[in-house]
């Protein structure tokens, strides 16, 4: 069993690794289904009307200082005439990330907006943007340098041997992308019971500026991270079940992340179909797996217009002799309601 120092040791390296090194991969979440947002900015409106999500991480608190990350989207349509052409959606995201024992602090908002081009009634071909700023910080004083280190001890108080310049970095970000939607539930007013078939497949380009945001060199910048995604929904007929598979690939300079999984859906409470009043709900369990790094087991709960999302990492990377396993817990809450400004039922 690998003593505490060691694991202290461990994390130590891997967050000086993510504070130094630009190429560093970005924040993610297992729930990535419940963070759409953070995947694509077409997927704004690209499925309900009107959505908000709350998301909290907590990562590799077996080992050390954890990572904690929060974050924070919505969107909604915006256009209120009954067109066949298309419509408009705009939406916002904020996420609050700490990692490790060099405290580094990520602070990003952005907002973004969307045309959906209508195929169908119930399929749509979104070309979204979204563009925002942030912030990046990092106490250099929780750091030991090997300069600091006299007769076998650490003194704090001698110099580091290093420039630090900074410790704190404002960029600006921009990402774009596209996507493709289907959804048979006409902002839920229209479905029979457990009758759902809907999702979307789109791909997307982050940090399409490349901003800089280097603590050593002003001229570091970020790679640009591209992304493909899917998720869906399919009713089983003539059974309160439904399956929820779903997959999330990008590549991100020499980083490169795949996850894949599903989720199965039982139907507790039938919607109603009669009055226009989703009541509905439903548990969800599933596994997915994100390669080389870890197992993700995940549920969820849904009553009417709200969810609730929880899932758990389950380390299988390098890292697993000082984890013990025990990698990430993840948290979602969602609501989802229409817009009373935008009727989609009506313009076929």
């Amino acid at each position: 069993m690998m003593s505490a120092r060691i694991k202290h040791i461990v994390l130590v390296v891997v967050s000086c690794l993510n504070a130094l090194f630009t190429s560093a991969q970005d924040l993610h979440f297992s729930q990535f289904y419940n963070s759409p947002l953070s995947q694509n900015p077409a997927l704004g409106g690209a499925i309900n009307s009107r959505e908000l999500y709350i998301n909290y991480r907590n990562q590799w608190r077996s080992v050390s200082t954890p990572f904690k990350t929060f974050a924070a989207s919505a969107s909604t349509r915006i256009s209120s005439e009954k067109s066949k052409k298309g419509f408009w959606a705009m939406g916002g995201r904020f996420y609050n990330d700490q990692a490790g024992d060099g405290n580094l602090k990520t602070v990003s908002g952005a907002a973004n907006l969307v045309y959906h081009i209508r195929l169908s009634k119930y399929q749509h071909l979104g070309l979204g943007m979204s563009g925002g700023f942030g912030q990046r910080s990092i106490s250099w004083d929780n750091f030991q340098w090997g300069s600091q280190y006299s007769n076998g001890s650490h003194q704090a108080g001698l110099p580091t041997g290093e420039l630090l310049a900074n410790n704190s970095v404002r960029y600006a970000d921009i990402q774009t992308g596209i996507v493709w939607s289907f959804n048979n539930t006409s902002d839920l007013i229209k479905v029979t019971s457990n009758n759902f078939n809907q999702g979307n497949i789109g791909i997307a380009m982050h940090h399409v500026n490349r901003p800089s945001f280097g603590f050593m060199d002003a001229g570091d910048r970020q790679q640009i991270k591209y992304v493909a995604h899917g998720d869906f929904l399919f009713s089983l007929k003539n059974t309160p079940l439904a399956i929820q598979p779903g997959f999330l690939a990008y590549m991100q300079g020499p980083a490169s992340q795949i996850v894949f999984g599903s989720q199965v859906r039982y139907e507790l409470l039938a919607n109603s179909k009669y009055t226009g009043i989703y009541k509905g709900g439903g548990i969800s369990v599933g596994a997915f797996y994100r390669m080389k790094d870890a197992m993700i087991f995940t549920g969820m709960i849904e009553f009417a217009q709200y969810s609730f999302g929880f899932s758990y990492d389950m380390n299988t990377s390098n890292l697993v002799a000082a984890s013990g396993g025990r990698g990430a817990m993840e948290f979602c809450f969602r609501i989802i309601n229409q817009n009373p400004y935008f009727k989609d039922t009506k313009i076929f």
